[in-house]
């Protein structure tokens, strides 16, 4: 199916994302490596595919397509495929799945395990979307980007290591807290934001924060955030200024000009460009 290599790369801070279309390989060429503590998912499945492991040993495996697979502390080395792989892979920094895992209880499980041939649905549906904001065909905000990722995490360590995802299940944040918030996201309405960045501001961890705004807002902080972001917008569009609109998503932290589009046709109703007065 595939006849070249093609990798396409979605970075942050903390966060690799590789979605990878590879030809079928045989020991002498390029070895793919899988990241360690990372978790994937393969689109295609293979049949006898030889690995090498940490301590050096090879063994084969047939992994089901469509199942997530796990690499523990240490990468995979995937020797020899017989077939082409689709392949989209996340990992995590060590502290941020350190900061994860010990929020749900399993700190000692923080760097996975080698797993594989793992069926679940909510892991693959948080994959898919990283593999269409990989290739470009779907727009993630920063914040949207940073919460799938903890969900994704949040949801191994739950399934397969025992974390306790129930056993906060939050309060509201107090008046100061979500004043402090709420006027640190007017501030930088236009910079990249995280949970963690977030979180720090209203003195939570990022864990608790999320589940916490919601309580207090009913919006997810990435909804928040892009309201936000379109009323910021909408406003500077209304007072009919010299700027593009292009210029004005930007300023208003949208990086991508058809999902700023897109996004105020959704919420709003309009083009950015019936808005303008």
């Amino acid at each position: 199916m595939f006849k070249e290599v093609d990798i396409a790369r979605l970075n942050w801070d903390g966060v690799r994302i590789a979605h990878c279309r590879l030809p079928p390989s045989q020991a002498h060429e390029l070895v793919p490596a899988s990241e360690p503590g990372a978790i994937a998912t393969g689109y295609n499945g293979q049949r006898q595919a030889v690995v090498q492991l940490a301590n050096g040993r090879t063994v084969a495996r047939t992994i089901p397509r469509g199942t997530i697979g796990l690499t523990g502390a240490e990468p995979i080395y995937w020797l020899r495929t017989q077939r082409s792989a689709e392949i989209l892979e996340i990992s995590a920094s060590p502290e941020l799945r350190c900061e994860i895992a010990t929020a749900l209880g399993v700190g000692n499980h923080a760097d996975l395990a080698d797993m594989h041939g793992w069926a679940d649905h909510h892991a693959w549906a948080i994959l898919d979307r990283f593999r269409a904001a990989a290739r470009n065909r779907l727009a993630l905000s920063d914040v949207e980007r940073d919460g799938l990722v903890r969900q994704l995490y949040n949801r191994v360590y739950c399934a397969k290591f025992g974390g306790r995802a129930d056993a906060w299940r939050g309060s509201p944040l107090d008046g100061r807290r979500l004043g402090r918030t709420l006027e640190f996201i007017e501030a930088h309405v236009d910079a990249s934001l995280s949970i963690a960045s977030l979180a720090a501001v209203a003195a939570y961890s990022p864990f608790h924060f999320a589940r916490s705004f919601k309580l207090t807002t009913g919006w997810s902080p990435h909804q928040y955030v892009m309201a936000r972001r379109l009323e910021h917008a909408r406003a500077l569009l209304l007072e009919g200024n010299r700027s593009t609109v292009e210029s004005i998503a930007y300023r208003c932290g949208f990086t991508n000009l058809s999902h700023f589009r897109g996004l105020m046709r959704s919420r709003l109703g309009v083009l950015p460009s019936e808005v303008v007065s």
